[in-house]
C-alpha cells in the first residue's frame, strides 16, 4: 500500500530536521567541549605557574635561612676563620639572591591573590619574612665581624637572642608561606577565580597567629 505524496514530504521534512538538529548539536557540543577545555587548560596553567612562583619564595627564605644557622654554627664551634669566611660567603649569596627577588615576589603574591595594588597580605610579606630575616642578619654580620678580628662572635649571638631569631624565621616562614602556597590550590569553579575577602581575611590571622613576632628594638 502507497502512503499519500503528502505523508512522504512530511517525514522526508522531519528526517531532515533531526538530520540538521543533530549535526547542529555535534557542532555546538564540539564548540563548547573545545571551549571549556581551553579555558581549564589554560586556568590550570596559571595556577601551576603561581604555584611555582611560591615555591621559589620559600626556597630562597629557607636558603639565606640555612646558610645563615651554618655561619652561626661556625662561630658557636670557634672554627678556623677559612671555614667562617666560606659560609660567608655563601651566605652573602643567598642575601643577594633573595634581595634582589623581593619586588618580583612581592608582584608574585599579588598575582596569587588577584590583587592589582598592595594587600594587606602583601603588606605581611615584608613583617613576617622580611623583617625577620634583616634581624637575623644584623645579628650574624656582627658577631661575624667580631669573630674575624680575634674576638668572641658568641657574645654577639647571645646578645641578640640568635636562638630566638633563628626559631622566629622558621615559624613566620612556614606559617605565611604555607598560607600563600593554600591559595594556589586548584579550582575549576568558574565563579571562585578570586580569593573572598573573608578567606584572606582567615589566611591572614592563621599566618599572624603561627608567626609571634619579637618586639621591635
Amino acid at each position: 500500500m502507497r502512503l499519500p505524496f503528502r505523508l512522504l514530504s512530511e517525514a522526508s521534512v522531519t528526517r531532515r530536521v533531526l538530520l540538521i538538529f543533530t549535526l547542529a548539536s555535534a557542532i555546538l557540543n564540539g564548540l563548547v567541549t573545545a571551549s571549556v577545555g581551553a579555558w581549564l587548560g589554560q586556568k590550570y596553567s596559571a595556577l601551576q605557574t603561581q604555584r611555582q612562583s611560591v615555591n621559589g619564595i620559600s626556597t630562597l627564605f629557607y636558603e639565606r635561612r640555612i646558610r645563615a644557622g651554618m655561619v652561626a654554627s661556625s662561630v658557636r664551634r670557634n672554627a678556623d676563620l677559612d671555614e667562617l669566611r666560606q659560609r660567608k660567603r655563601a651566605y652573602d649569596d643567598s642575601f643577594v639572591d633573595w634581595n634582589r627577588s623581593i619586588r618580583q615576589n612581592l608582584f608574585a603574591i599579588r598575582e596569587v591573590l588577584g590583587h592589582l595594588d598592595i594587600s594587606n597580605f602583601e603588606n605581611d610579606f615584608q613583617e613576617l619574612l622580611v623583617r625577620p630575616l634583616s634581624l637575623m642578619d644584623a645579628c650574624l654580620t656582627k658577631s661575624y665581624d667580631l669573630q674575624m678580628v680575634g674576638k668572641d662572635g658568641k657574645v654577639e649571638l647571645e646578645a641578640c637572642r640568635w636562638g630566638e631569631l633563628y626559631q622566629l624565621t622558621l615559624d613566620c616562614g612556614a606559617a605565611y608561606t604555607n598560607e600563600l602556597y593554600k591559595m594556589t590550590r586548584v579550582s575549576f569553579n568558574p565563579f571562585a577565580s578570586r580569593l573572598s575577602q573573608s578567606e584572606l581575611s582567615e589566611a591572614r590571622q592563621r599566618a599572624l597567629r603561627d608567626c609571634t613576632l619579637m618586639p621591635k628594638p
